[in-house]
């Protein structure tokens, strides 16, 4: 039996993935959390083997909380779920420690399948995926200026480029409107833009925004 704790702020998300996983004999939701910090405290007090996680809720961001857990709970595999396009999260949360990372448009015989190769311990990777980071390596330009960013600083690119505010941010990720402030300003400085619309605009051409 897999145990799951499911980990998105939409309640009729998480009820959702929980019909759909639970339709499986050997997948058992064992609890849910609503926030980066519920996720901590859960597994603190619960046995989990796999955290099905939302790239984008409220309280420490996605890649505290996977730093946390490979720091605190090693034996605990985590697939990652985004709107965003797979390639753009991908790499990001793979190297932070994540065995997947699946766009919510995929179909959920591809999250079962995600999750029980990450509870055997291994990476998971639809084979689009692949084949978009293989071509992306493959660019004789390079990486795209926005992969030199921090992944603190590429998680608020992309809250700010899908339209959420300064305060909003802060609130989310738990940090001062001034904190987020700078990462605004360093941002726009290593992408070498000049104002929010260029700001928008780069986002939107390399498929960031929602």
């Amino acid at each position: 039996m897999i145990r799951l704790l499911l980990a998105d702020d939409h309640a009729v998300v998480r009820a959702g993935v929980r019909s759909i996983l639970e339709e499986h004999q050997d997948l058992h939701v064992v609890a849910e959390a609503s926030t980066g910090d519920e996720v901590l405290l859960v597994l603190a007090a619960s046995p989990v083997d796999v955290v099905v996680l939302d790239v984008s809720m409220p309280g420490p961001g996605v890649f505290e909380v996977l730093r946390r857990l490979k720091e605190d709970h090693p034996r605990v595999h985590t697939v990652v779920l985004t709107i965003h396009p797979e390639d753009q999260y991908a790499v990001r949360v793979l190297r932070a420690g994540a065995s997947a990372c699946l766009s919510k448009e995929r179909s959920p015989e591809l999250l079962v399948e995600a999750i029980r190769r990450a509870h055997a311990g291994g990476i998971y990777v639809t084979p689009s995926l692949g084949e978009a980071l293989a071509t992306r390596l493959a660019l004789p330009s390079g990486s795209p200026p926005h992969t030199l960013l921090s992944d603190r600083e590429f998680e608020v690119l992309v809250r700010l480029a899908s339209g959420e505010s300064t305060k909003a941010i802060a609130i989310d990720l738990a940090l001062s409107r001034k904190t987020v402030s700078t990462y605004h300003s360093r941002i726009r400085r290593k992408l070498g833009l000049q104002s929010d619309v260029d700001l928008i605009r780069y986002a939107l051409e390399q498929h960031l925004a929602i």
